[in-house]
């Protein structure tokens, strides 16, 4: 599955002005952790000089230069020297001691697109305005929001193994994927105003409902497994791009929910690998890695969503198709019944009038 960012580990052969924001008062918070100036390890330019790569014309197109500084694994502590290599337009400094104020030297470059600081020493994510900055990845830090972000070409976000607690992002016109996988999330907001959202990355959470995602009808990828999901509520048929679904190491447990699905009209790859229905535990375990699939557990998903293309990791066959296509007329001839019980229903209902808290 492709995700819609750069990424700066491929190797070296693959591929109005606004208004600068003062650092609020959040980073001065994050200063908890002050380093020891005994400790401190300053960038050199003759460091940046040996770390660069990806030869491209300059920004202004009069030239050729090296458009990207790959700095991580040397602790870190200062990197102001970066700011005398003016046509960057990559930049990772992952792997180093860096907090919030010792990064600030990056958005001094004028057209930097990607910055990657996975690993570091970041309590907040409140950076200065950069006029281009397009992506925005801080993974492994010490996260526990993300309210400060503000960049406004900004269309990738990536925060994940953090410790955030709350979908809470500030309105960008260009955000097209959100990764918060593997933070405390406990819940969506109820309404997510990200017009242009393409990806929602939210594996390992807390989630239990998906109530909130009615809003993002430009949603074409959902990736949500090893969240404690039971119930499919929150899919309406105005999401109409949303082709993947990635329900893996969830607790969804009967046919009833898999139903729930049908209003999607562009589903085409459905994961249920490791959950309650597919004889799974509902989390991420050894045994969910290993179970084998039963083939008539296939057909009966293929019947209920017969648009399907894939399942978990298989392609649906022609047989199979003919299968589930027989399957449908035999319940349109009996009349389709899910079983569920009382106390399942009375639950669902409850999460479904859910307040707003």
């Amino acid at each position: 599955m492709l995700k819609s960012h750069f990424n700066l580990k491929k190797d070296e052969t693959e591929e109005a002005e606004s208004e600068e924001e003062p650092v609020t008062e959040a980073i001065v918070e994050e200063e908890k952790m002050v380093i020891d100036i005994s400790e401190e390890r300053i960038l050199k330019k003759s460091e940046v000089s040996i770390r660069l790569s990806w030869l491209g014309k300059t920004a202004e197109g009069d030239g050729y230069t090296y458009l990207k500084a790959t700095i991580t694994w040397m602790k870190l502590t200062n990197i102001e020297a970066i700011t005398c290599f003016k046509h960057l337009q990559f930049v990772d400094v992952s792997n180093n001691n860096l907090n919030i104020q010792r990064l600030q030297p990056v958005t001094e470059l004028p057209f930097l697109i990607l910055l990657q600081a996975d690993n570091n020493e970041l309590y907040t994510a409140a950076l200065k305005t950069c006029k281009y900055l397009q992506v925005l990845i801080l993974n492994y830090n010490q996260l526990t929001t993300v309210k400060h972000v503000f960049q406004p070409q900004l269309s990738t976000l990536e925060v994940g193994y953090n410790q955030i607690n709350e979908i809470v992002v500030n309105k960008m016109p260009h955000l097209r994927c959100i990764d918060f996988r593997y933070n405390v999330i406990r819940e969506l907001p109820l309404a997510m105003d990200f017009p242009k959202l393409d990806s929602l990355y939210l594996a390992g959470n807390k989630i239990k409902s998906l109530l909130g995602i009615e809003t993002l009808t430009n949603l074409r990828i959902l990736h949500v497994r090893n969240n404690p999901i039971k119930y499919l509520n929150g899919f309406v048929p105005e999401l109409v791009k949303l082709q993947y679904l990635n329900l893996r190491n969830c607790k969804v447990a009967t046919l009833r929910q898999v139903k729930k699905l049908r209003m999607l009209p562009a589903l085409e790859v459905l994961i249920l690998k490791g959950t309650p229905y597919l004889g799974g535990p509902g989390k991420e375990s050894a045994e969910a890695a290993v179970e084998e699939e039963d083939p008539e557990i296939r057909v009966e998903v293929l019947a209920a969503l017969p648009k399907l293309k894939r399942f978990n990791k298989t392609e649906y066959s022609p047989e199979e198709r003919q299968e589930a296509k027989e399957l449908m007329n035999q319940w349109q001839e009996e009349g389709e019944k899910d079983e569920e019980d009382d106390e399942d229903v009375a639950e669902e209902l409850g999460e479904e009038m859910r307040p707003n808290e």
